[in-house]
């Protein structure tokens, strides 16, 4: 019993000093892991807010050519009502004259 004991009190320091090492290499690689994950999710961050800043950019590109599409339409619209009324008013004149050279 008493060598058990010895034994014990010899081997108890080494014991110690190995689960102490297991230990601060566990630390040390959970402290890498926490590392890689904040790497990841910063980078995730980056990469989302420059998708982000993509899809506003196109979104705001098809709004300014969808505004331009409607000028355009308007423009258009403006330009055949102005000349449908000029060819309208040309018109009464044409029947006006035609009515006055009938009589």
């Amino acid at each position: 019993m008493k060598y058990i004991a010895l034994a014990l009190l010899a081997v108890m320091p080494a014991l110690a000093d190995w689960q102490w090492r297991g230990g601060s290499e566990t630390r040390q690689a959970m402290a890498e892991v926490r590392q890689a994950r904040s790497e990841v999710r910063r980078e995730m961050l980056q990469a989302r807010s420059e998708v982000r800043r993509e899809m506003l950019q196109a979104r705001n590109e098809v709004r300014g050519e969808m505004l331009q599409a409607q000028r355009e339409w308007r423009d258009s619209m403006r330009q055949a009502h102005a000349e449908f009324a000029r060819e309208m008013r040309h018109f009464r004149q044409e029947m006006r004259n035609a009515t006055r050279q009938w009589r």
